[in-house]
């Protein structure tokens, strides 16, 4: 070990970063270098190496797609940030850290070598992809490249100063890369992509919430928080998170904003990603759902506006909704001095019973997304 990869790991063994490890395929000797400087106990709160494709699995809750990808170093990553917080307090100073990685062994691999480091934190995902070009390095160059981009990646997610400068072996290239939800898949082969934190992988879309909150989370703010809360405790289930891709009033997200998005809330709270921008293609997805929204929404909701203009339309499209045994709950908004409440929605008689007020006492909204981004308080989340 070099003094200055000694002095990173001396450095970082006196913060109060800790950290848990998941390491697949290569970067097993970036935990020994862990070990060897004293102190390693300050840090260090667990390490699994789920070499085989049964414990990878077992790790991950799902058979894997693909057991070397970035999506798959993001789970693991997720899995042992959520394992760094269950055995621990104050998450502001914790990560997790996934690498899957394939490189040279003892005989001639078809693929590339190359590997993905996923590092999770209470900011989010940093992504890295370390490329080898084959012949050029042993397996042992491989290995120890792949544990110093490991700990570069940890270097530069974490605010700790100076940053731990590697030089890598010939031919070798680490990137920092944007992130990948496996959006880009869902886009043309999923209806939904759900993440939660104490469920596995669901690649099979077979979740079905009892209750929803729908948003466009621009940011995520402290009173979409305290409505999934106050729904919860209202409802007494579950309320998930609901971001969609379509919209009918705003221009669709891009596979990378949606990652940005998803970015916000991965790790923290169960969400649902998909790209139905209306309640009747939500209520087709989710049949049984209750829907918690806003009053604005709930306005929406009721007006022939967004059934192009068109009243028939529109009962044809709450009736399929309600045929479906969804519901919805209306949160209150105070605006210019005025309470807005369920009574002030005016629903059509027919579909009364499908509205539900949560009660002020609950929760109210007096900010929106809107006001948040102009006043720039999205900090907390």
């Amino acid at each position: 070990m070099d003094s200055e990869l000694n002095k990173f790991i001396t450095s970082l063994h006196a913060s109060e970063y800790r950290c848990v490890l998941a390491l697949t395929g290569a970067g097993s000797t970036a935990l020994s270098w862990l070990l060897a400087v004293p102190g390693s106990s300050r840090t260090l709160i667990e390490a699994t190496v789920p070499y085989s494709l049964e414990s990878l699995t077992d790790l991950l809750g799902e058979h894997p797609q693909t057991a070397v990808s970035m999506r798959t170093a993001q789970y693991m990553a997720h899995k042992a940030f959520c394992k760094a917080k269950f055995l621990t307090s104050n998450p502001s100073m914790l990560i997790g850290v996934g690498c899957t990685a394939t490189i040279a062994t003892d005989r001639e691999k078809k693929g590339d070598h190359s590997a993905y480091i996923s590092i999770m934190s209470d900011q989010g995902l940093t992504n890295w992809h370390l490329e080898f070009k084959k012949g050029l390095l042993s397996r042992s160059q491989e290995e120890e490249s792949t544990s110093l981009a490991i700990l570069h990646a940890i270097s530069n997610t974490i605010n700790l100063q100076p940053k731990l400068v590697i030089e890598l072996g010939q031919g070798a290239k680490l990137e920092n890369i944007g992130l990948d939800y496996g959006v880009s898949g869902f886009v043309s082969n999923s209806d939904y992509l759900y993440f939660d934190v104490d469920r596995p992988i669901d690649q099979r879309n077979e979740v079905m919430p009892g209750a929803i909150l729908s948003g466009s989370f621009d940011p995520i703010h402290a009173g979409h928080v305290s409505l999934l809360q106050a729904s919860e405790s209202f409802l007494k289930t579950e309320v998930v998170f609901e971001l969609s891709m379509a919209n009918v009033d705003k221009p669709d997200l891009s596979i990378e904003e949606t990652n940005i998005r998803i970015n916000q809330m991965f790790g923290k709270w169960s969400l649902l990603v998909t790209r139905a921008d209306t309640f009747n293609k939500k209520a087709k997805l989710f049949p049984g759902a209750i829907f918690v929204v806003g009053y604005d929404t709930g306005l929406r909701i009721i007006d022939p506006k967004y059934y192009d203009n068109d009243v028939d339309k529109m009962i044809n499209k709450l009736t399929e909704i309600k045929q479906l045994k969804c519901s919805f709950v209306i949160a209150a908004r105070y605006i210019d001095g005025s309470l807005l409440t369920l009574k002030e929605l005016q629903v059509p008689k027919l579909f009364a019973d499908m509205f539900h007020e949560l009660p002020v006492e609950l929760f109210r909204e007096d900010i929106s997304s809107t006001e948040i981004r102009a006043n720039s308080l999205d900090k907390e989340y």
